[in-house]
């Protein structure tokens, strides 16, 4: 918990202070300084991005009487004051194999400057100002940005744009100058040509994260210096808003990042930067906010996390632990969410309990964009949530928690050759009693070689993380899944007492089966059951069913045991008859993939009669009194369901 200084409260009652006497710090401030006119309207004076005048005010009332809000103010001033001792940052190049980049560099220099510009602006303490100024100086003296990463332009633009802004009455003229005409050469001025020339691979037009971050990035850079040169403002953010539905066209219909929750949070915290400005300054963010899904994203981020607090780390993700990510303040404020509201401020009540878990990069924001809203509306709790996308449709499978051993299951489709995808269609992750009992490892190491190699039997499928094999799904005589496959959503039934979803896998199995569906269906509160169905091609011989875990295992025949923090779990084969489960030590494919330790494979082989719908089922849940009781006439067809 973090308890405030006696410096840390000085600060904020002196910028109390100069709040309610009128005060406003001018610094080296033109006199002269002109309005900037953008698309015939005259746009706010400085500040003008992310964090307004009215915004400020809006913030130091609310501050009056939240406590959660005042420890953020106090946590910010910490975090600052360790950056005043901080060095500056030299030039240099980060040397992967894939890419060279100065990407970690133009990240820390955001959290750098947003946190001491802010700071200032909410102390008036002129030690923070000079040191952003001193960090802004820096990079502005860089060589370039490092156009041929331009995530890396994108993310430094943002951080100085910010800076700029935010500090604008206290640079001196010299700085103010060095960072306009840094911006132009090291930003604007490449990105006018790539919107000129740029193919459909070009990062501003491109269907993945690069789009949106790269053109918030310019966007953000031209409306901070847009009274020097409007006519060039107004083409960055006609171009760039033109391209960013690009990406975002994927959110439809329900709000899906097909590249996973790793990349959702990337996207929306720059789709939330770019939606702030646009509708700030220019009242019109062109459309991009009724895009289809935009403005149901936060609430399927929300619904896929699971009672354990964890969400489903499918693709090139990370951890499981939720975005500590001021985006949700940001919609629940654009479109009316409180719920979004509530759900951060429960992760920010951890974050400060342990303030040295506080992440950096943007999270500051959560300050000029904090939202005490509070649900006044009652939510029904439905067993089934289906979120549709093209690329990675979503199932969430949610027992009434006020059941012993409630079941929360997400199951997805998949289309392996997008980006940051894995060979993982039709996998899932169940949980009870807070344990997450089947696992997805996440992403290994972007430098390994050939890691971005997609088409079928490209080197990405070298690595065990990528595969069908370190996946919660199926593979057919031991093979790969076929990279440009997919699997799409065929039918659900969110309103049945038994609610179920049945997704069709079968282009990723192509050469290998004519036919391939998997429905899951929640029988109880607490009992899962999954049944595949698969017809599989001449030649073929036999049908796999695997689950990786981090449980300890004990196989009994037709059924499993999984146990962890003294919970148990247990998965039993009710069709066919007379299989039984047999596990092994998951393992990487090669020495320099990332270590893997502690995981075990589940799983069953059955063998296959050619040309006929070869069936599996399985049951899972906690209480084995109940899967034992299931009778075998409980087997259906998935076309009768």
């Amino acid at each position: 918990m973090i308890e405030s200084t006696s410096l840390q409260k000085s600060l904020w009652l002196l910028a109390l202070v100069f709040l309610f006497s009128g005060f406003v710090h001018t610094g080296n401030a033109r006199e002269d300084s002109k309005p900037a006119i953008l698309f015939g309207k005259q746009i706010p004076e400085h500040p003008r991005l992310l964090f307004s005048n009215d915004d400020e005010k809006r913030i130091r009332e609310l501050a009056e009487n939240d406590q959660m809000l005042n420890q953020l103010f106090d946590l910010l001033a910490i975090k600052a004051d360790e950056l005043l001792q901080a060095p500056m940052i030299e030039y240099s190049l980060r040397d992967v194999n894939y890419v060279q980049d100065i990407l970690t560099i133009s990240r820390e220099h955001v959290y750098r400057i947003f946190t001491l510009a802010l700071a200032y602006r909410l102390s008036g303490d002129e030690k923070y100002a000079r040191k952003a100024e001193e960090n802004l100086i820096n990079v502005c003296n860089y060589p370039n940005w490092n156009p041929r990463h331009y995530l890396d332009v994108a993310e430094m633009t943002t951080a100085v744009s910010v800076g700029y802004d935010w500090l604008h009455s206290f640079l001196s003229e010299d700085t103010k100058r060095l960072i306009q005409k840094t911006i132009r050469t090291h930003a604007l001025e490449l990105a006018v040509k790539e919107y000129e020339t740029g193919d459909e691979s070009s990062w501003a037009k491109r269907e993945t994260n690069w789009n949106v971050v790269c053109n918030t990035g310019m966007i953000l850079g031209a409306l901070a210096i847009a009274e020097e040169d409007p006519a060039l403002t107004e083409s960055v953010i006609r171009s760039g808003t033109g391209f960013v539905p690009n990406c975002l066209k994927h959110y439809e219909p329900d709000g899906v990042c097909y590249e996973g929750p790793g990349y959702w949070n990337y996207t929306n915290i720059y789709l939330s930067l770019l939606l702030k400005s646009l509708n700030d300054n220019l009242d019109n963010d062109f459309g991009i906010s009724s895009l289809s899904g935009v403005s149901n994203t936060v609430n399927y981020y929300i619904e896929s996390v699971s009672p354990g607090g964890r969400v489903f780390n499918f693709a090139n993700s990370g951890g499981t632990n939720p975005a500590a990510s001021p985006v949700f303040f940001y919609f629940s404020r654009a479109f009316n969410q409180p719920k979004a509201a509530e759900f951060y401020r429960d992760l920010l009540s951890e974050i400060l309990k342990h303030p040295d878990t506080a992440p950096k990069w943007h999270f500051f924001l959560s300050i000029p964009w904090y939202d005490d809203a509070v649900c006044t509306k009652a939510f029904a709790q439905e067993k089934l949530k289906v979120f549709d996308n093209l690329y990675n449709p979503v199932a969430v499978f949610r027992g009434d928690t006020s059941v012993r051993h409630a079941i929360f299951l997400t199951a997805k489709g998949g289309a392996p050759d997008k980006a940051h995808q894995q060979l993982d269609v039709g996998t899932f992750v169940i949980e009870t009693d807070g344990i997450r009992w089947t696992d997805d490892l996440g992403s290994d190491k972007y430098s390994l070689p050939g890691f971005w190699d997609y088409k079928p039997g490209g080197q990405r499928w070298d690595y065990f993380r990528n595969t069908n094999f370190s996946h919660n799904t199926l593979s057919i005589d031991g093979k790969l899944q076929y990279s440009r496959g997919e699997g799409n959503l065929l039918k659900h039934d969110e309103v049945s007492s038994e609610p179920y979803c049945i997704f069709d896998l079968t282009t990723a199995y192509t050469n290998q089966a004519s036919s391939v569906l998997r429905g899951f269906r929640m029988l109880n509160d607490d009992l899962m059951l999954i049944r595949d169905e698969a017809k599989l091609l001449p030649g073929s011989e036999f049908l796999e069913w695997s689950v990786i875990t981090s449980a300890d295992v004990v196989v009994k025949g037709d059924h499993a045991e999984l146990t962890k923090e003294d919970k148990k779990f247990y998965i039993r084969i009710l069709h066919p008859a007379g299989l039984i489960f047999e596990s092994k030590a998951a393992q990487t494919f090669t020495p320099d993939e990332s270590p893997l330790k502690g995981y075990t494979i589940l799983h069953f082989r059955t063998q296959v009669q050619q040309g006929a719908i070869h069936s599996v089922q399985v049951a899972m849940g906690s209480n084995l009194n109940t899967l034992q009781q299931i009778s075998r006439e409980k087997i259906q067809p998935i076309t009768n369901w």
